[in-house]
């Protein structure tokens, strides 16, 4: 193993993008210069190609729910071994499944800090045309934004929580800002860091902002079109709202916030929130990377996988195998009228049936259904071979047009959403609460805006117990948006970072019950309890980083 992260990532990230994996073969990677890798503008739109794909990795899979994994929401089923020293809370510095999300984000960093440092020969150039030249300014705007999503990312997780008192003494993360393999920098302050992340968020808003000025002036069909599968200016405006949170700058996450909320509607009701977590389409979604069945990226067996027999070439489903269970308590925490406890879970309804909707076949034909009309169980594997009823977390159930075949029980991806329109109004919600002078009718219209378009009630929703009324107040006001935090991002990876933003310590909720061994009962896994101040909600920079840049300091307690 390479000694040197960052070092490692450098190397890799200059050849990935160029060139298939036989031409990898003929040519060494650390003889990839700037001369060789930037002669064209074709070269300039493979290095752009090169970086979504690398954000598609970071942004899916076990970089979105390994914090959700660590909290209070989920129970580790007996036979699983992942992330048991995470869910835990036994992990050390030199023992600890994040690694790899340091590595991942800075191979985004490393690679958009490549195409800032070389897409400058293209913009003046007088051999491109109108198009290909607001084509640059979309690469470059792509790339500011990657390396800000990057460090906001590893931020919350490397840093301890911004506080604006002290943030200028606190530890923040090594700023790279340009491509060197040599490179050993020294962690900035967190004030540094994140002027740094604002910084590169101005830059890619002035440069979509060229982009749209561009299209405003040309026919649809020459125009650079947004795309939600691509970074664009929404997400700029997304992430700023979401860091602005972090900074405590709440009136300034409360603007940007706005702005998503007229500009995209909320998934409404059970079929677009079915669409929304089966069919990965919706017009909440701001961003989510392309995957393709040819390109896939980060599934979530953690959550979902089956437990198939083979027999004469027929699969026979003899329960699932998720890693980890929901527990008791989180699914306790919605109501019978609300739609995401009918999509984000498995339970048996009032009438018996099973509420596990699925997406059966492939991209060439498939049909939405329960697994009781498809004839199948949701049983869930015991270590004894056996299988209980119980609940599983069916967010991620896999889309089927994301299939080449009907390979149902293997083939489970969905592309991750990276930024939803529903976390604006809790955004705008919680800003309301924490600011000066709180404005807590602003923080009930968001919380009742989102919610009323997750009710499926029968009785009208001012009506119902979902409603939040005026005499929701204070403390209880404030509670109710961080479970609404909770209810809609579950498996998403904001739980942790929630806990921490709110300086929260928590108690695992309350397992679900088997009659036969399902869940781990080791004292510290379901009984799990962890202090607010437990040095662990800031996370080990990968020992071997430390070791090979001795510039870097590693956090308290590791």
């Amino acid at each position: 193993m390479n000694k040197y992260i960052l070092k490692a990532i450098f190397c890799s990230a200059l050849a990935l993008p160029l060139f298939t994996s036989c031409e990898l073969d003929q040519l060494p990677t650390d003889s990839l210069t700037d001369q060789e890798s930037w002669k064209t503008y074709n070269d300039a739109t493979n290095q752009y190609n090169g970086l979504l794909a690398i954000l598609r990795s970071d942004i899916s899979g076990s970089n979105a729910y390994l914090t959700d994994v660590m909290s209070d929401l989920f129970n580790q089923r007996l036979t699983s071994a992942s992330y048991g020293q995470e869910h835990s809370w036994r992990f050390t510095g030199s023992q600890f499944g994040g690694d790899a999300i340091w590595a991942n984000n800075y191979s985004v960093i490393l690679q958009a800090n490549f195409i800032l440092q070389n897409i400058g020969k293209f913009e003046n150039s007088s051999t491109l045309s109108d198009q290909q030249k607001a084509n640059i300014y979309n690469i470059k705007a792509t790339a500011y934004f990657a390396r800000a999503y990057a460090y906001s990312r590893m931020i919350t997780r490397y840093c301890k929580d911004y506080e604006p008192e002290t943030a200028a003494n606190e530890l923040g993360l090594p700023i790279v800002e340009t491509v060197s393999s040599e490179a050993k920098p020294a962690r900035a302050s967190l004030q540094t860091t994140c002027d740094t992340i604002e910084a590169s968020l101005n830059h890619a808003m002035a440069y979509f902002d060229k982009v749209a000025e561009y299209n405003e002036g040309v026919k649809p069909t020459a125009q650079i079109a947004p795309s939600i599968y691509k970074p664009n200016a929404d997400c700029v405006t997304a992430l700023r709202a979401r860091f602005y949170l972090y900074e405590h700058k709440f009136d300034q996450a409360i603007e940007e916030a706005k702005t998503i909320c007229e500009n995209y509607s909320l998934a409404s009701g059970a079929n677009d929130v079915l669409d929304l977590w089966i069919l990965d389409k919706g017009s909440e979604i701001i961003y989510e990377p392309l995957q393709t069945p040819d390109e896939l990226s980060g599934s979530y067996g953690v959550f979902l996988s089956y437990n198939v027999i083979m027999d004469n070439l027929e699969a026979s489903l003899k329960g699932l195998n998720p890693d980890y269970l929901p527990t008791k308590g989180l699914v306790d925490m919605y109501s019978d009228n609300d739609v995401r406890r009918q999509v984000y879970f498995s339970f048996q309804n009032q009438q018996g049936q099973n509420t596990f909707y699925f997406g059966y076949g492939t991209q060439n034909g498939y049909q939405l259904a329960t697994l009781d009309q498809l004839g199948l169980s949701a049983d869930i594997s015991t270590a004894s071979g056996d299988t209980e009823s119980g609940v599983v977390f069916t967010k991620y159930v896999g889309n089927p047009t994301l299939r080449k075949q009907n390979i149902w029980y293997s083939q489970n991806y969905n592309m991750t959403k990276a930024f939803r329109a529903s976390e604006a109004y809790l955004i705008i919600a919680e800003a309301n609460l924490r600011k000066a002078n709180p404005d807590e009718a602003a923080a009930r219209e968001a919380l009742n805006e989102l919610r009323i378009n997750r009710y499926v009630g029968e009785t009208d929703y001012t009506e119902s117990a979902d409603y939040i009324g005026d005499n929701v107040t204070g403390a209880a006001l404030v509670k109710v948006m961080q479970d609404e935090w909770t209810r809609e991002f579950v498996g998403e990876g904001f739980r942790l970072d929630n806990l921490k933003r709110w300086h929260l310590g928590f108690k695992r909720m309350a397992a679900q019950q088997f009659q036969n061994p399902v869940l781990v009962s080791t004292h510290g896994w379901q009984d799990l309890e962890v202090e607010a101040n437990n040095i662990r909600f800031t996370w080990p920079i990968p020992q071997q980083e430390t070791q090979a840049n001795k510039n870097i300091k590693q956090n308290e307690g590791y």
